[in-house]
């Protein structure tokens, strides 16, 4: 027993023009994903900066020491002490300006934020990351 098809005539459809039209359903399949893609060429939008707000270390710094105060009143073992580099590699990282910066040089306009970063911001889906530190 073999499937066979018609077309709203109710005229059978031959295995050859099956096999077009399967091709032409692919083809345009194909060209629907095509389309859906984004383009090849990005398009520079400027810079986007983040880094750690200022004041933020001595927070970290204050959050530590009262946390040392309260092991120490518990009589239990002191934390260790606080490492600067691990909290600066470990901090989250806000944006600096919620618009990209169209310049050229977008770390000069943050100096006081601590651990910088610029990031090239493009149209396509993925935005390139550039770190300019």
């Amino acid at each position: 027993m073999s499937l066979t098809f018609v077309n709203h005539n109710g005229d059978p459809i031959t295995d050859s023009r099956m096999a077009a039209m399967r091709a032409q359903g692919m083809e345009l399949e194909r060209l629907r994903r095509l389309a859906a893609k984004a383009d090849a060429v990005s398009v520079h939008k400027g810079w986007r900066v983040s880094g750690i707000k200022p004041g933020m270390l001595d927070e970290a710094k204050q959050a530590h020491e009262r946390l040392c105060q309260m092991a120490q009143k518990a009589g239990g073992k002191p934390p260790e002490p606080f490492d600067e580099g691990a909290w600066l590699r470990t901090a989250k990282r806000t944006a600096v300006r919620s618009k990209p910066y169209p310049f050229k040089k977008p770390l000069s306009f943050a100096r006081s934020w601590l651990s910088r970063r610029a990031g090239l911001m493009c149209s396509s889906k993925k935005s390139r990351r550039l770190s300019l530190e």
